[in-house]
């Protein structure tokens, strides 16, 4: 991993996709312009509303030329969060796409856990009723660092992580839009725990604001490998900003070697790893 310094961008993305595009070029053209090389988004950044699986595009689409563009237009890497992507003849994915500087998708990867849950004292929820699993766990390896791709749900999964740590992931991309229910209980103890099981970066961009079904927790988090927060948003839309460096990534690999440490004698993880 090189030093680099990264955006991450809080939204309140709605049912207005065009208005949700025009906020992703005001974030990145302030991340940019504040010499980020690394710009990442929340989940479902280009449409939250009703019926979600009926909005979604094919790749390319409008949302994905967009970040296409806006990434050539920088000159930077950017991580839309997720995006709702058809399929057809069948359910939509909740899909991550890495654009790099020149415009091309550099990685893909779908939502692995989908969130079915039922909320105790609130209501139920059923992404598997309008949305598709993936079946890869992804690594994108831009020239800075080595990513391991997530989103949302996924953070409660810790193989996941393991497994990408073992394949080389240097930062977790998380993007997400958390519950305030869960969020105000798991959001941060969660997102340090990857970070300090697998000496690792974690990069959390959240939704924040009231969406259709629930209010999302914000709170967008930059946590370095020793569960230290380096930079934490509140609830409203927010940038936050901070370098990442390879020499304190380092420091906790040497000093709390856990990946070293692991028993794959006596427990596997044997994963589909896809690298890009």
């Amino acid at each position: 991993m090189e030093n680099f310094k990264a955006g991450i961008v809080q939204m309140n993305s709605g049912p207005d996709v065009e208005e949700n595009m025009r906020a992703v070029r005001e974030y990145t053209a302030y991340a940019a312009a504040e010499g980020t090389k690394f710009i990442m988004f929340p989940e479902t950044v280009d449409y939250i509303g009703i019926q979600m699986g009926k909005h979604g595009e094919r790749i390319p689409g409008y949302v994905t030329r967009t970040f296409a563009g806006l990434a050539r237009q920088h000159g930077v890497y950017i991580h839309c969060g997720s995006i709702t992507e058809a399929a057809p003849g069948g359910l939509p994915f909740n899909t991550t796409l890495l654009f790099s500087p020149d415009g091309q998708i550099q990685a893909l990867y779908r939502k692995l856990h989908l969130f079915d849950v039922e909320m105790e004292d609130g209501p139920s929820y059923r992404e598997s009723a309008e949305i598709a699993p993936g079946s890869e766990v992804v690594v994108a390896e831009p020239y800075f660092a080595s990513l391991g791709l997530s989103i949302c749900y996924d953070i409660r999964f810790p193989e996941l992580y393991c497994l990408q740590a073992e394949n080389g992931a240097e930062v977790f991309c998380v993007a997400a839009n958390f519950t305030r229910e869960t969020g105000e209980k798991h959001w941060e103890t969660l997102l340090r725990a990857r970070a300090v099981e697998n000496t690792a970066y974690v990069l959390a961009a959240g939704q924040c604001g009231r969406k259709t079904a629930f209010e999302a927790y914000g709170h967008s988090m930059i946590i370095d490998p020793f569960g230290e927060i380096l930079a934490e948003a509140g609830e409203e839309p927010e940038v936050l900003i901070a370098e990442l460096s390879s020499e304190r990534l380092m420091q906790a690999r040497v000093s709390l070697p856990s990946l070293a440490g692991r028993r794959t004698d006596v427990y596997h993880l044997d994963g589909k790893i896809r690298k890009y």
